[in-house]
């Protein structure tokens, strides 16, 4: 197999120019860095990495699973994946490997070293490769290890041998961008944010690497103690440069590093010119952290950030204080040949550039958790996005525990992107049947989870449990796909009078109607709200409806009048902070998607942008 290049040398102090497009993730790129997409060898093993079988290639970072991996292997089992790559002689560099996904268990050996494992097919993970390598070529090793079990977070991959209803052929291995960057002994290991609105000042700080790395990408508040540390001559300090709009450069010299190698340091909005990140004028702000001992420059880490604000008022969704409707279509991630991985970055920007045409200003991205790529794409382009968590299927204390590792770890990284507005944990009650309990242990986890959501990120609304029983939450959703316009209207209604037949009720019937008739959602309305919460001002927003393809609807309309009809009932109940479209292109069985599967028009795009246009009590 053929070595990848090394990296260039390291410069001296870089100016804080434009955001870092190539990187996998331009939200914390650094400039020296490799990739390790592309040609792999990939062996069928026995638990544990025993006995492997004669080596294929494999195209990373396409899934075992998918067709464009070249392999016939299933998406359960044990591989290892094994490639070469070369550094160069520079004893006091660290490098650190980026592994974007890797479904579900992956264990990772440098030269045969083991340096750890990460559980978890949707969060990324770093190691420090340091210790393990010498200069020139050395071998990565990646063993892997996936299962169907109903207790892994998996989204919407299959739990049986084959796909059936909305569960599609389940995926294994290493899924998003794999890369290396290099540092120098010390390095950052994230940065965070605090836009203060009241005083137009945004609030930030800084941590490094802690000594044993952390394998979650950039942890919340990870840190390392320095005060035991042997003074150098030159103290340890961070920079920050920040872009003016005028193109000119202004540079903070932050506080720290404290005993708990934190920075601290403070800038105005008008460092920035003030300008506010919209869907209309998606403006991005470069900054770039400099960690330097003296002149040396140890680490520099590129990045950027809008400035906005999310509020939930009086039943209304605000940025940056102006009440905004939410016209969204939902996303399932999955492209024709390569599965869960996007073929190319261009095909993410189509998908949104779709969507974009059609009127819509966002996506609820459903029971995935896209790459930092494409949030970088929903920021760069005005596009709004929710976070939805995957969901297990089965209760458990291991399927908690992973639950919430993998919770913590996507909200850390994932922090930064103004284009996220909001975040759903559950849905449709899949894999915490026990809610209905009132004192069980998957109700307190559920209600927990909520909890750590808001304290971890108090910056974006949460929905605990898509479209059936909520427990609390800032938002209250809902799904229906009622196959009449009346119905629907009916529906709106029996919300508006608080009817308590609509709004509540003990939902175990329509757990088993849902997963063993699969037609409830078309027969009977939506009951939503558990017995002991209370709608009050929380925002209503209807976030699956349409639907049309998937099952049939009443009469001869054609589906573009049928979405222009339930479209304008959601806006004109005067119920709804807005609404979300399913969906935008088909998946598997479900052909209800506005574009087909290889993304090819099923309705015509000016009318659709004509629906999403449309004003409440207008004359369009």
């Amino acid at each position: 197999m053929s070595v990848i290049p090394v990296f260039p040398e390291t410069p001296a102090v870089q100016s804080c120019d434009a955001l870092y497009e190539e990187h996998p993730d331009p939200s914390w790129a650094r400039r020296f860095w490799f990739s390790l997409d592309g040609a792999w060898n990939l062996s069928k093993t026995g638990r544990g990495g025993k006995n492997p079988s004669l080596a294929e290639p494999i195209e990373v970072p396409f899934p075992i699973g998918s067709e464009a991996a070249g392999l016939g292997s299933k998406d359960t089992g044990n591989w290892l994946y094994s490639r070469n790559f070369s550094i160069p002689d520079k004893p006091e560099r660290r490098w650190i490997l980026h592994v974007g996904a890797c479904d579900y268990r992956a264990r990772v050996f440098v030269n045969g070293i083991a340096l750890g494992e990460h559980r978890g097919g949707y969060s990324s993970f770093s190691l420090d490769m340091s210790k393990a390598l010498r200069a020139g070529e050395n071998r990565l090793e990646i063993l892997v290890e996936d299962s169907r079990s109903p207790f892994q977070v998996r989204g919407k991959q299959s739990f049986l041998p084959f796909p059936f209803l909305v569960w599609y052929p389940g995926i294994a291995g290493i899924w998003q961008s794999v890369w290396i960057e290099e540092t120098g002994p010390e390095c950052l290991a994230g940065a965070r944010l605090e836009p203060d609105f009241d005083s137009a000042l945004v609030r930030g700080r800084a941590w490094l690497v802690s000594d044993a790395w952390e394998l979650d990408d950039r942890p919340v508040e990870s840190s390392r103690s320095i005060a035991a540390m042997p003074s150098p001559e030159a103290p340890l300090r961070l920079e920050v440069c920040l872009r003016h709009p005028d193109g000119s450069q202004s540079y903070i010299e932050a506080s720290g590093p404290g005993s708990d190698g934190r920075f601290s340091f403070e800038f105005g909005f008008d460092a920035v010119g003030g300008v506010l990140w919209s869907p209309e004028n998606p403006i991005l702000h470069p900054i770039v952290y400099r960690l330097l001992r003296g002149k040396e420059v140890l680490d520099q880490v590129e990045s950027y950030f809008g400035l906005r604000k999310i509020e939930v008022e009086a039943g209304a969704f605000l940025l940056n204080d102006q009440a905004l409707l939410l016209r969204l279509v939902l996303i399932q991630g999955y492209y024709p040949g390569t599965s869960y991985a996007a073929p190319s970055r261009e095909a993410m920007e189509k998908d949104i550039l779709a969507a974009k045409a059609m009127g819509f200003n966002g996506a609820r991205i459903h029971q995935k958790v896209e790459s930092p790529y494409f949030q970088y794409l929903c920021d760069k382009l005005g596009f709004l996005a929710s976070f939805e968590m995957p969901s297990f299927y089965l209760p458990s204390c291991r399927a908690f525990e992973d639950y919430e590792a993998e919770l913590r770890s996507l909200i850390a990284r994932d922090m930064a992107h103004p284009s996220c507005v909001f975040r759903i944990l559950f849905n449709e009650t899949w894999g915490i049947w026990g809610i209905y309990g009132r004192g069980s242990r998957t109700r307190r986890f559920v209600e927990a989870m909520r909890v750590l959501a808001k304290t971890l990120d108090p910056t974006r609304p949460v929905i605990d449990n898509s479209g059936w029983e909520h427990l609390g939450g800032d938002m209250i959703d809902i799904h229906h796909y009622l196959k009449s316009p009346s119905l629907a209207r009916a529906f709106y209604e029996a919300v508006k009078r608080r009817d308590p037949a609509v709004l509540h009720g003990f939902s175990i019937p329509k757990v088993l109607a849902f997963n063993l008739l699969y037609q409830v959602a078309t027969k009977t309305r939506s009951l939503f709200v558990d017995r002991d919460t209370q709608i009050g001002d929380r925002p209503l927003f209807l976030s699956e409806y349409g639907g049309f393809g998937w099952y049939k609807a009443e009469g001869q309309a054609e589906t573009v009048q049928l979405i222009r009809e339930y479209t304008r009932d959601i806006l004109d109940s005067g119920l709804f902070c807005g609404y979300c479209y399913t969906q935008l292109y088909d998946v598997g069985a479900e052909t209800n998607g506005l574009l087909t599967a290889d993304r090819k028009p099923k309705v015509d795009t000016d009318a659709m942008r004509e629906i999403n246009s449309y004003e409440p009590n207008s004359n369009s």
